[in-house]
């Protein structure tokens, strides 16, 4: 949701017209953005009075101009019979189909729920993003594979977000089919700041008031993000310098807090006013990953100017400019990645010239949603086969 949604408001200030469907699994209520976990809501399309209400005023002023719409999908663990997907998918289906829609923008959903929404959907007027073409530790389940296959028998039009990820989706296609997808099927287009943040913010300044030198790591826990990197960089630095470390998120700890002088760990999930609050409070971000394809940290991250400490891998390296808006770590280590911190914290000048830089990188070029709605149009016209005197108005 933090891409989908800023994407759907800029197509809208472009000048199309934008209906949302959200989708939400019953048992896990919370997109991130908007949550309705502590309002649970049943299976179905949630009525306007509690998307307001669970919105609030800022977002719902971000989102102007949008139709907005919020389904909740039976989830693995309510579902009794294969029947109640069945007909949830087809009752989703239908609403959409009303709409006589020139396209139709799935970006993201459960594989299972999705398999059903897109068999009633008109092929013709899909286009696909794909955020995550294999996992982190580099497995393809096999819900993901039906997914791709499907994909790919039916030419389906696939958005990626970075090239290391349209590369993963031509590898897979070259081991599985001989059918050639045209490579203007394939584009690859960057989302950019995760905007729906500022709903969330404080409106003031950073409110880090202390001496001491404050780094998070926020996201979902797993291995590859090389949280024990981290924490051994930290040991060797906070023999020199003043330093508290953060990590928020939910997961499986697969490390410990021996030795860290100072630390919190928030292993649960992080609410929206947590993250900005954590971010505000932060010097740098660090990112020791040890795979990635692309991750929303940096959009997060960058909404607020903060540097970021990251691993020199495919996704990363795309999006982080080395010793310009991050510093990118060589041959990932203990001592590596310390080196890269400390040249942040001895530099003051260099932390301050970064933020300018993210400002400047994000409110044009690639980067930039205003971009990133132009090109996401373009992509959409060439698949429609418009004509240009075809009046600008379809929905996603």
């Amino acid at each position: 949701m933090e891409s989908t949604l800023p994407l759907a408001k800029h197509l809208s200030s472009s000048g199309i017209d934008v209906d949302l469907f959200s989708l939400l699994p019953y048992k896990n209520q919370n997109a991130f953005v908007y949550d309705f976990s502590s309002n649970p809501q049943p299976v179905g399309f949630i009525d306007k009075k509690n998307i307001a209400k669970t919105f609030g005023k800022k977002l719902l002023d971000y989102l102007s101009g949008i139709n907005i719409n919020v389904f909740i999908f039976p989830d693995r663990k309510l579902q009794k019979l294969f029947f109640k997907d069945l007909y949830y998918a087809y009752k989703l289906s239908q609403k959409i189909k009303k709409g006589n829609y020139d396209l139709v923008h799935i970006i993201h959903t459960s594989p299972r729920f999705w398999f059903l929404l897109y068999f009633f959907l008109d092929k013709k007027k899909v286009v696909q993003t794909l955020h995550e073409v294999i996992s982190h530790e580099g497995q393809t389940s096999l819900s993901s594979k039906w997914i791709l296959k499907l994909l790919i028998k039916n030419s389906t039009p696939i958005i990626f977000h970075s090239d290391i990820s349209r590369q993963r989706f031509v590898d897979f296609r070259n081991t599985v089919s001989n059918k050639e997808v045209k490579s203007d099927h394939l584009a690859m287009i960057r989302f950019g700041l995760f905007e729906t943040y500022y709903c969330f913010s404080s409106d003031g300044d950073n409110k880090k008031i202390s001496d001491t030198i404050n780094i998070v790591n926020f996201g979902r826990i797993v291995p590859s993000k090389g949280i024990h990197f981290l924490l051994d960089a930290v040991k060797i630095l906070q023999k020199k310098y003043p330093i508290h470390v953060t990590i928020a998120g939910r997961g499986e700890p697969y490390f410990d807090f021996k030795g860290i002088n100072s630390y919190d760990f928030i292993n649960r999930f992080i609410s929206n006013e947590e993250i900005v609050s954590l971010i505000e409070e932060s010097d740098m971000v660090v990112m020791p990953y040890t795979s990635a394809s692309q991750s929303g940290i940096p959009m997060t991250a960058y909404a607020f100017n903060k540097p970021i400490v990251a691993t020199n891998i495919a996704g990363l390296k795309e999006v982080i400019d080395d010793s310009k808006t991050g510093i990118i770590v060589n041959n990932l280590n203990a001592e590596n990645l310390a080196t890269a911190m400390e040249t942040l914290i001895i530099d003051p000048h260099l932390k301050e010239k970064m933020s300018t830089n993210i400002k400047e990188k994000y409110s044009v070029g690639e980067f930039s949603w205003p971009f990133i709605a132009a090109e996401t149009i373009s992509f959409y016209k060439k698949h429609l086969n418009w004509q240009d005197e075809k009046e600008e108005k379809f929905q996603e």
